[in-house]
């Protein structure tokens, strides 16, 4: 029951990211880690703002529906974005503080996902 909690709270905050990033992209993309040095470039912002609500609403989907191996499977595999936002904020911004949030969010992942199997293991024993 923690675990769909958490991956709700994971989800939530997906989705917030990705109505933020439409809505303020210039202050989206500060916290992001990275500046926006013109304003015409926010269609990049744009497009994290679209894998965010993407990711938010499929695991949402997944989670109503119930389909915890494809719920575990996307947990785990989508660990590689914020492990690749952080390299890219480290590599390329000047503060490198925003970075933390990326890695921060990894980790999450990692413990989420492995709650999900720690379920689902106990789910298929129970058969």
């Amino acid at each position: 029951m923690l675990e769909r909690k958490l991956v709700l709270y994971h989800l939530l905050y997906l989705n917030d990211l990705g109505v933020r990033g439409f809505v303020q992209p210039e202050a989206a993309i500060r916290d992001f880690g990275l500046p926006l040095h013109d304003t015409a470039n926010k269609y990049l912002v744009y497009i994290k703002a679209d894998r965010d609500l993407f990711i938010g609403i499929f695991l949402l989907v997944l989670m109503i529906l119930r389909m915890r191996k494809a719920l575990l499977v996307v947990m785990l595999t989508s660990i590689l974005m914020p492990t690749i936002d952080a390299i890219l904020v480290i590599t390329n911004a000047e503060d490198k503080t925003p970075s933390l949030i990326h890695i921060v969010t990894a980790l999450y992942g990692i413990v989420v996902g492995c709650m999900l199997y720690r379920e689902e293991q106990r789910a298929l024993a129970s058969l």
